[in-house]
């Protein structure tokens, strides 16, 4: 196991739910190490609440998105699946509006980032490796978007999480459309993520407790 967890989510300042995730690494022979990551979120949108599942599994040293899938149960049920097929992610949605298909050219670096998932921020950080900078594509399943960013490590900084305070590494992921992703990793562990522009805030609120 690489990984377990809760964040608190925030958004506008409230509260607005939990992410209990879990990420395991496996080897997978000549394809390297296969990441399998999954979660459960309770959320409370709009006066509406909602449960999510995620699953989510990458393969060898670039963390290439082979499979992803999204049940979210609520007033308007949705299902995601996503493959990828060589440099293109298929995204199928069965939702109360229809059925719906979408692809995506992902030629070099990619990455999914889902809205108010927290946990994925790993796999995006992970695609820096050893540089100081990366470009990439980021797909967001929920909103059926794709996004050229530019990932960008800052250095080590001192962060609160709760009563405490940590020196965490800071991981900036700016889309094209000007939006900023902060993100505060203690080694691999995903401790923080903002996104003022989008009013979005999750924290690290456990000591890696168990997946349940």
């Amino acid at each position: 196991m690489v990984d377990s967890g809760t964040f608190t989510l925030y958004l506008e300042g409230a509260r607005i739910g939990v992410e209990r995730f879990i990420i395991r690494r496996e080897r997978a022979g000549s394809a390297g190490f296969v990441f399998r990551a999954g979660a459960e979120l309770s959320l409370k949108l709009a006066g509406s609440t909602m449960r999510v599942s995620v699953a989510l599994e990458t393969v060898g040293p670039s963390y290439r998105p082979l499979r992803y899938e999204s049940e979210i149960n609520g007033s308007s049920a949705t299902t995601i699946v996503g493959t990828l097929s060589r440099d293109r992610i298929r995204l199928d949605v069965r939702s109360p509006r229809g059925d719906e298909m979408k692809e995506f050219l992902v030629p070099g670096q990619v990455t999914l980032l889902d809205k108010y998932v927290a946990h994925h921020y790993f796999f995006a950080c992970k695609l820096l490796a050893a540089e100081r900078y990366v470009e990439a594509s980021i797909i967001v399943p929920r909103d059926r978007n794709q996004e050229t960013v530019r990932i960008v490590d800052q250095g080590v900084e001192p962060v609160s999480i709760g009563s405490t305070e940590l020196e965490l590494r800071h991981i900036t992921i700016v889309s094209q459309t000007d939006a900023t992703h902060h993100v505060w990793l203690d080694g691999d562990r995903v401790m923080k993520v903002e996104v003022p522009e989008h009013a979005f805030l999750a924290v690290r609120s456990d000591n890696g407790d168990s997946f349940n």
